[in-house]
């Protein structure tokens, strides 16, 4: 006998992500703001400590009875004052947070063609990641920066690389660099 199933159902890919930056968009329930370079960020604590470990001991860890019963209500916005981050990193941070993937490729290219690795957008965001405990957000940079070595950058990107312990990239980058050794070298003389 035939059990085989002629018929499936398809399923969507999840939406998670695009409802996660609605509610960012929207601003709706926000308990949290950061205030970077003078510039505001809205946010919701539950979100971010969901999905960073540094985010949830902020929030919830170092909270003792008193300042809970302090809050009565939890109407209350606090805000947090970001001093080593560039507004632009730190949006991108909250978009991965909320959304689950990167800023689009035009930002992210826009950002590193005329400036080092360390200081483009996807340099930032390794930072980031390794600060905020986002260990995807710091994959997902690797991924891309991987698609963008080459024999002008394949140096500072080693560099990013190693420290920020991104493994994979940092092999890719040896392999990289042992498969065009000469024209790296030559590179790195000019």
């Amino acid at each position: 006998m035939d059990y085989s199933r002629p018929h499936s159902i398809e399923v969507p890919e999840s939406d998670i992500g695009y409802h996660f930056g609605t509610l960012l968009d929207t601003l709706e329930g926000v308990d949290v703001i950061f205030s970077v370079a003078g510039e505001k960020f809205h946010a919701h604590k539950l979100v971010l400590a969901a999905r960073s470990s540094f985010f949830r001991s902020e929030f919830f860890d170092h909270e003792s009875d008193e300042e809970k019963n302090e809050t009565g209500t939890g109407d209350e916005i606090k805000e947090i004052v970001i001093d080593d981050m560039d507004p632009v990193v730190f949006k991108a941070v909250l978009h991965f947070m909320y959304r689950d993937n990167l800023v689009n490729d035009d930002e992210l290219m826009a950002s590193s063609s005329d400036c080092s690795i360390f200081d483009s957008l996807a340099g930032k965001l390794m930072a980031a990641a390794d600060k905020y405990e986002l260990p995807r957000l710091r994959l997902l940079c690797e991924s891309y920066l991987c698609k963008h070595v080459s024999v002008n950058s394949v140096a500072t990107t080693l560099a990013l690389a190693d420290r920020y312990h991104a493994i994979e990239l940092k092999s890719v980058c040896l392999k990289f660099a042992a498969e065009n050794l000469s024209d790296a070298l030559m590179y790195l003389q000019l």
